[in-house]
């Protein structure tokens, strides 16, 4: 077992670190790209009609993020005064254990106590990009969090490829496949993931205040360089979050897909992060500057949706497949940009509470708008939701105009 301390230095971030950090963004995407195509399926032996296997798909994303709302900020104050190993290790055991009881349940709710039990221990993503602020110095860290990203990308590859060869042993056998895949990701970062947060940089305290999500989000939203990221975070959130909640809806019902089809849309999803993140990202942050990408990544989103909101009315599998790609392009343009600029605007000593902070905002969104997404596809129309997430993702764009995009002053991010 590791137990070095993973430093800053000129270089960068070294080489073993970044592997590892891949190699744990992979297993992790891989994973959830296993189980995610096959939920409305598995959602929909435990329901009757389409409307209530909807709303059966968005009470299971709801109470994952409810419950991650609540540990997110915890877990994000907990690895900075702590670090960020034992978190991640904890979060890998907890979603091990959610997928297989996902896969072990006959009932919708054993279903939701396999979500909330990942839920409480969620934390990986933002332990990860807290890992990367922690030792990527400023001028490299886009193209860190680009490199991670695209492991991510990679793993949305993997993960349905081997759901779709699952599915042949069953419907449950994706989320099985899934929790032994999350349990080698915790083997190995618990053999060789280094801590990457020095002891100087540690909280000497623990307070409810930092344990407390609302308490938490007030405080960074009282951060006035803050304030128009989170709400630019927020608002793509919303956007993506309701495209996640009903595509495959939309594929089953307007396209007549099965989960195997769906699992092969998610793959080039994977495949086009992969090429932006991997390759592209780099030269067009050196051209134009995260604030910018950022824009270009959010400007695509906004038309991929839009076009989804078409295939409701005109069903079309080129027009959804291209929307899901321009989809996928503008996130993985957009999520390294804005993760870099939150990054940079958290300060050394606080990367922990402002990714775990985000995160909470994040999970805010993943907790409610399924919920709205899937009534509205229920009830307003197939497309509705679509357009919804179009309007919030332009509404985003707005926002990014007041962001302050300069990095703050040593020692100003929040207290």
């Amino acid at each position: 077992m590791t137990s070095t301390v993973e430093r800053r230095s000129g270089a960068g971030l070294r080489p073993r670190a970044l592997l590892l950090l891949q190699a744990t963004a992979f297993l992790s995407a891989a994973g959830n790209g296993l189980a995610a195509p096959v939920v409305p399926f598995l959602a929909a032996r435990f329901t009757g009609d389409p409307a209530h296997a909807a709303s059966a798909v968005g009470l299971l994303s709801a109470s994952y993020s409810l419950c991650a709302f609540f540990s997110a900020p915890a877990l994000g104050a907990l690895s900075d005064a702590t670090g960020r190993r034992p978190v991640l290790l904890l979060s890998l055991v907890g979603s091990a254990a959610g997928y297989a009881l996902f896969g072990l349940a006959d009932a919708l709710p054993l279903l939701l106590l396999g979500r909330m039990i990942d839920g409480l221990t969620a934390g990986n993503v933002g332990t990860v990009f807290a890992y990367l602020g922690d030792t990527a110095p400023d001028e490299q860290r886009a193209r860190s969090f680009g490199r991670v990203g695209a492991m991510f990308g990679a793993g949305l590859i993997a993960g349905p490829a081997l759901g779709a060869l699952a599915l042949r042993l069953g419907l449950r056998a994706p989320f099985f496949l899934a929790a032994a895949l999350t349990a080698l990701n915790a083997a190995g970062s618990y053999l060789f993931l280094a801590e990457s947060l020095a002891p100087e940089h540690r909280a000497r305290a623990l307070s409810w205040r930092r344990l407390n999500p609302f308490s938490q989000l007030s405080g960074l939203l009282r951060v006035r360089h803050l304030r128009p990221l989170l709400t630019v975070g927020a608002l793509f959130t919303t956007a993506f979050v309701s495209l996640q909640a009903t595509f495959a809806l939309l594929a089953k019902d307007r396209l007549g897909w099965g989960a195997d089809a769906v699992s092969f849309a998610v793959i080039a999803v994977g495949a086009t992060d992969v090429c932006v993140q991997g390759v592209l990202l780099e030269r067009l942050v050196r051209r134009l500057g995260d604030a910018r990408v950022l824009a270009l990544g959010l400007s695509l989103v906004v038309l991929a949706l839009a076009t989804m909101g078409l295939v409701a009315s005109h069903p079309s599998a080129p027009a959804f497949v291209a929307a899901i790609v321009a989809i996928a392009a503008g996130e993985g343009l957009l999520t390294a940009s804005f993760s870099a600029l939150l990054s940079r605007a958290a300060g050394p000593a606080a990367q922990g509470q402002v990714q775990g902070g985000h995160q909470a905002l994040q999970e805010l969104g993943y907790a409610t708008v399924p919920l709205v997404a899937t009534q509205l596809y229920a009830r307003a129309g197939m497309g509705a939701p679509f357009w919804a997430a179009a309007a919030a993702a332009a509404l985003a764009g707005v926002f990014l105009r007041a962001s302050v995009v300069e990095a703050p002053a040593p020692g100003g991010g929040p207290s």
